[in-house]
């Protein structure tokens, strides 16, 4: 059995475990975006792609950690999902705090049941609010909107910025 102290295999195995499931991608991204934006620093760098807040070197991480053998990807379906090999690893994180490692569980906890596609319409919002001068409720709704243009109904863009609160973040009037 091999340790790896690795933050991407970490939260992988934590979605594993917390919901039950494998996360595909997407959802992934999706995770480690809203981790970061709680205020736990990964280090990775987020721009904006065809599905939302995008990193480049998670995606690199996730691809080295198969190549290593420790993530396992199941291509069967429409995702790769993905799993620990956790007969030949063990794994554990890599310098984070008793409060990080917390707020992480709380994290996957609190998005337990959401779509890779909910997750998606939320990070996008979050980086839209991110990047506007204008922080008020409309202005975010407009920058979804340009960016996923019709994808997403207004009443579900709407709904996904009450998850806003979760992350202390303010609209103007």
């Amino acid at each position: 059995m091999t340790d790896i102290s690795n933050n991407a295999a970490y939260i992988i195995k934590k979605i594993n475990d917390i919901w039950g499931e494998k996360p595909g991608k997407k959802a992934l991204q999706k995770t480690v975006f809203l981790i970061e934006q709680k205020g736990v620093d990964l280090g990775y760098d987020y721009g904006l792609h065809f599905y939302g807040p995008y990193s480049e070197a998670l995606d690199t991480a996730t691809i080295f950690l198969s190549t290593d053998g420790v993530i396992e990807f199941d291509y069967s379906g429409r995702s790769h999902l993905m799993s620990i090999n956790e007969k030949n690893f063990t794994i554990e994180p890599e310098k984070l705090t008793k409060k990080q490692l917390d707020q992480i569980d709380a994290l996957i906890e609190h998005f337990k049941g959401r779509s890779p596609s909910e997750l998606e319409l939320l990070t996008t919002a979050i980086y839209a609010y991110k990047h506007l001068e204008n922080k008020s409720r409309e202005s975010v709704i407009n920058g979804v909107q340009k960016i996923k243009g019709l994808k997403y109904p207004m009443e579900q863009i709407q709904r996904s910025l009450i998850d806003f609160e979760y992350f202390n973040l303010e609209f103007s009037a």
